[in-house]
């Protein structure tokens, strides 16, 4: 089932710990296909990438991930922003934050107060931010426990090592989903 209520941003840069992370393999498909994939079949999804990808999209001619997404404020009242690095989240979790949507902001929050800017809903109050988190913080937003969210949602891969920790994980996933 699509949400056709709020369109989904996926940012792509050029990664410096791991270069070409965007295009490693994971299954039959690399990591920007698979979040493609997960994130477009529950709403309008548009990639905004600096590199040229094997999914459509629009090209990032902003200076920072900041500066992006000051943009999109300017062409979207709301959007949800799903970071590009983030194989282990899923469709659920997407309806989940999409249906957490009440007009402000959303985002994951952990017991320690840690949110997570890539992968929360935006609208308004951007443009006095400095930053993502600070947008989030000094806005009227929704905070959904991060407990809620399945657990390696929030996994990121910006380390070789982070990839083979997430190989061995999908790994464990497909033994554990196949029949006995």
């Amino acid at each position: 089932m699509i949400i056709a209520t709020m369109i989904a941003v996926i940012p792509v840069k050029l990664s410096v710990r791991l270069p070409g992370k965007h295009f490693l393999k994971f299954g039959n498909e690399t990591m920007i296909e698979r979040i493609y994939r997960k994130v477009s079949s529950v709403t309008e999804t548009v990639v905004y990438s600096k590199i040229d990808l094997p999914v459509p999209y629009m090209i990032d001619d902003s200076q920072d991930i900041m500066h992006l997404v000051i943009d999109l404020k300017a062409k979207y009242e709301g959007f949800v922003l799903i970071g590009g690095d983030m194989p282990f989240f899923t469709e659920d979790d997407v309806r989940k934050l999409l249906s957490s949507y009440n007009g402000t902001p959303v985002t994951p929050i952990d017991s320690d107060g840690n949110i997570e800017p890539l992968f929360s809903i935006y609208r308004g109050g951007l443009l006095k931010a400095k930053n993502m988190r600070e947008a989030l913080l000094t806005s009227d937003t929704k905070f959904i426990p991060k407990e809620q969210f399945s657990s390696l949602a929030f996994f990121n891969v910006n380390t070789f090592d982070e990839y083979l920790l997430a190989l061995r994980i999908l790994e464990e996933q497909q033994r554990e989903s196949q029949p006995s």
